[in-house]
């Protein structure tokens, strides 16, 4: 829509404060933050988890987790989901509300492993091809394929018409010839 969007991790430090950061110390914005980094630990999918909330926030244009007390969004970061993309935005496409869903599963096993399989299911939807993140239908992949090569459906229409046209003037032309 035209709109420029800039954002500020909350990592950076001015040049010249006090040190580095200690071990177990939180680093970054805390509504951004995975579940598991909130109990001590963190692995990669933490990670995954911070950018789905990101491409959630890009998406819906609304916060991602927003409390006015810290406590009761520590409650919600653990223990409430945030709601649907598609119930604040209904145009929000199925394939790309799925990838957003995923990558803020509260349970880490059940998000991305890493953000490559999260980038490839972010290209498969880009290209209209199945994404990886939910089972598509036949007839779903189907109708992609079609979208994606036009030209091979058109001439696989038209062979296909020209067969049944066939088949039509052949059967009406031997039923025809048996009643003369």
């Amino acid at each position: 829509k035209g709109n420029i969007w800039i954002t500020d991790f909350g990592l950076a430090k001015t040049e010249g404060t006090e040190g580095l950061t200690q071990s177990g110390d939180f680093v970054g914005t805390l509504r951004y933050m995975a579940p598991e980094r909130l109990e001590g630990w963190s692995d990669r999918r933490s990670d995954i988890y911070s950018l789905g909330a990101t491409l959630y926030e890009l998406l819906t244009l609304h916060t991602f987790q927003e409390s006015t007390t810290r406590g009761r969004l520590v409650d919600q970061i653990l223990h409430q989901p945030p709601k649907a993309p598609t119930k604040i935005d209904q145009t929000i496409p199925r394939d790309l509300e799925t990838i957003v869903l995923k990558a803020i599963a509260k349970e880490p096993s059940a998000r991305y492993r890493t953000a490559e399989e999260m980038a490839e299911d972010l290209d498969r939807y880009l290209s209209d091809r199945t994404i990886l993140a939910r089972r598509s239908s036949t007839r779903e992949r189907f109708v992609r394929w079609c979208r994606r090569n036009p030209v091979v459906v058109s001439l696989m229409a038209a062979v296909m018409l020209v067969l049944v046209v066939g088949i039509i003037g052949t059967s009406l032309g031997l039923l025809q010839a048996r009643q003369q």
